[in-house]
């Protein structure tokens, strides 16, 4: 009670105070406010800096030339002084008018958040209509009521929640330049592992982000001088009433899909249009929808049993290789590598081949060889693993996965198991990164692999390329692993490598390999098809040495997912605007070469299309082991269905079906799904006979 008094009190003195002085806009040149004013002026002054230095710096003045620059330079400082000026007057307004225009604040501030993100990501926000619009604007006014129901002032509020909203915008925007893809949900989770690689790539703000930035400096400096005065009691029932709001706009967005009825639709197989015809927030938020694996048509105990025991009756596939012992198994997944020429199909061509040797492994007649697709573009490594190593593939598994981080939290039978329980192989991940990068230290365990050697426990001398191990070095380590096995256990090695990782902006990295007829054009392409000419060299060296081994020695060898590169390359390699790809041309985008080499007798073939998932099936038959009733089954339906990826699938016949789309086949297809779910989340239920030998 006496509380309320003083706060009534209080209010009562302010009131006074301001109609004794009279309501108006006063300059008052505090220390408080001369400081807030120059803090602003200095930001702004390194925003522009920074800016100003790569324009100056560039080659070529960026688009737009010395016009536009001009243009941009008095915007940004007008924005700037008007920031500063603000901090430097006293608003005296009626309490009422106060609270008005905080509330108007705080139902503008999430509009202005939603054309902020979106202006910096440049997606389409002119061509959105009214309920598109609302969609997005909804997911930011969720951030903003929670930070207001929080602090209870609407200038922390627009600070909390601009913060959030612009850092995420700019997160955005560098990992689509990075990996030409959008932040996921699922990309949370990897955040320590992006944390790890960020370091290899080239930050340049854009201009969209310096205006944004002193933009929201202004707007920060009005919400603090029009913050309200009103009792604690009112803020205490503003609280709550926006706590509320909160709530309601999550269960909103979240468990009531209303994203779907406002329009928002997630592309699964191009994320980037989609999050550009979409809006950044919306298409974000669309994609939580997918978090749950769902349980595959029919799923039940009874019904995997029924498919397992199917699976049993399948002949065993005749085998490629016959070595007269069990052989050492290598399986190495390079970085970033695919065949640009081979995709390009002669649009393109380069001052000299990057990729001589596994050309001429390609003609040779004496390998299994072909054109694998991958499910991930640009990045997400741990996925290509997964399919490889498990067989499983994320088509269904929600859009944007990361299995090793969400689903390998338990033993999950692999090839791994297979070969350690079934023919006694000792087991072993050779990775030159972080090995809590993608979590892959559980992952790897939980997989059955016995040891894992990262970066910190090479045996080898490390070599960089572009400041990372290069191939040769961990051809090196798996060199070492072979020679320093246990005589009274088969090997089977992984190696995933890390030379060719992106960003390609080393300035000093000598490139050897040019695109022909535009030299110099495309940076970022000439250092790639460098590196890749460097593991090319790397693959010779390695086989070269297991040609010269008396026991058996069966490799394979696969690209785990495109580099993301110029778009202007993109658009000349694949006859399309990249910005705009049809869905045909999309899926080239996800093509990686692959080849199993032997020191022994292979019968060599080329294999024009398969997926990931498949490709231990077709190792096993070159070691000429048995597989599972489950690889069995993969190499049956690899007949029909050669390529299954989250982006969309390939018939025999060269049918593409995007994801989710219906196909003659979804009755196989969901026997495939059912076999998978159980082996990833059967848990008791789990036909274990199904998975093991």
């Amino acid at each position: 009670m006496e509380m309320k008094q003083r706060e009534k009190k209080s209010l009562s003195q302010n009131k006074q105070e301001e109609s004794a002085r009279g309501y108006g806009i006063r300059l008052r040149k505090s220390r408080g406010n001369l400081l807030a004013g120059a803090a602003i002026l200095a930001v702004s002054l390194g925003l522009y800096l920074w800016e100003v230095f790569l324009f100056c710096t560039a080659e070529e003045p960026p688009e737009g030339g010395l016009s536009a620059f001009l243009g941009y330079t008095a915007g940004f400082w007008a924005l700037a002084a008007a920031a500063a000026f603000v901090c430097l007057w006293e608003i005296h307004i009626p309490e009422r008018a106060r609270r008005a225009a905080g509330l108007a604040l705080l139902l503008l501030m999430p509009l202005g958040a939603f054309f902020a993100v979106d202006f910096i990501n440049s997606t389409r926000i002119l061509t959105f209509n009214f309920w598109k619009s609302l969609a997005n604007y909804l997911c930011y006014l969720m951030v903003y009521t929670l930070f207001y129901g929080l602090f209870r002032r609407v200038w922390a509020a627009c600070l909390s929640g601009s913060v959030l909203s612009l850092g995420f915008g700019i997160a955005n925007y560098f990992v689509v330049q990075f990996r030409g893809q959008p932040i996921l949900p699922w990309d949370i989770q990897g955040l320590s592992t992006a944390v790890t690689v960020a370091g290899g790539y080239t930050y340049e703000p854009s201009r969209a982000m310096t205006v944004t930035a002193v933009a929201f400096f202004l707007v920060l400096a009005l919400c603090v001088k029009l913050e309200s005065r009103q009792p604690r009691s009112q803020k205490l029932v503003e609280r709550v009433a926006s706590l509320v709001t909160a709530g309601a706009l999550f269960m909103l967005v979240f468990p009531l899909n209303i994203l779907s009825q406002l329009g928002i639709s997630v592309w699964a197989w191009n994320q980037k249009t989609s999050s550009e015809i979409t809006g950044i927030a919306a298409g974000f938020c669309a994609n939580v929808q997918f978090l749950m694996v769902d349980k595959p048509e029919g799923y039940s105990e009874a019904q995997a049993e029924e498919v397992s025991e199917a699976a049993s009756q399948l002949e065993e596939p005749d085998p490629v290789g016959n070595p007269e012992e069990l052989p050492t198994i290598i399986a190495i997944m390079n970085e970033s590598f695919t065949d640009l020429g081979a995709v390009g199909e002669g649009s393109v061509s380069f001052t000299q081949d990057n990729l001589p040797f596994l050309h001429t492994l390609q003609k040779s007649g004496d390998v299994v060889w072909g054109t694998a697709y991958s499910s991930v573009y640009g990045g997400n490594t741990c996925n290509s693993e997964y399919e490889f190593l498990t067989g499983n593939t994320t088509a269904f598994l929600p859009v944007g996965s990361k299995p090793y981080q969400q689903y390998v939290d338990h033993e999950q039978t692999s090839l791994v198991s297979l070969l350690k329980d079934g023919y006694g192989y000792e087991c072993v991940a050779i990775h030159p990164g972080n090995r809590s990068a993608w979590q892959r230290d559980t992952a790897y365990e939980y997989l059955g692999f016995d040891e894992f050697v990262d970066v910190s426990a090479f045996d080898v001398k490390r070599e960089l390329e572009h400041g990372l191990t290069s191939d040769r070095s961990s051809y090196d380590q798996v060199i070492y692993e072979y020679e320093h096995r246990d005589p009274d256990h088969p090997l089977f090695l992984f190696n995933v490598t890390i030379q060719n990782h992106g960003g390609y902006e080393d300035e000093d990295y000598p490139t050897t390999v040019q695109v022909e007829g535009a030299e110099g054009e495309y940076p970022q392409t000439e250092q790639y098809l460098s590196l890749t000419k460097k593991s090319d060299e790397a693959l010779e060296y390695l086989l070269e040495y297991f040609s010269q081994q008396e026991e058996p020695v069966v490799v394979l060898f696969f690209g785990d997912h495109w580099p993301n590169l110029e778009e202007d390359f993109l658009t000349q390699l694949l006859g399309e605007d990249a910005d705009d790809l049809s869905f045909a041309n999309t899926m080239r985008e996800y093509q990686v070469p692959f080849l199993i080499w032997a020191n022994y007798d292979l019968e060599g073939e080329e294999i024009k299309a398969v997926s990931l998932n498949y490709l231990s099936g077709l190792l096993l038959r070159a070691a000429g082991l048995e597989g599972t009733d489950y690889t069995k089954f993969l190499e049956r339906l690899r007949q029909t269905m050669p390529v299954i990826t989250a982006v969309g699938m390939l018939d025999q016949e060269g049918n593409l079906y995007k994801n989710g789309d219906s196909t003659p086949y979804d009755e196989l297809l969901n026997k495939y799904n059912i076999l998978q779910y159980n082996n990833a989340f059967g848990g008791e239920e789990k036909c274990m006979e199904a998975f093991t030998l």
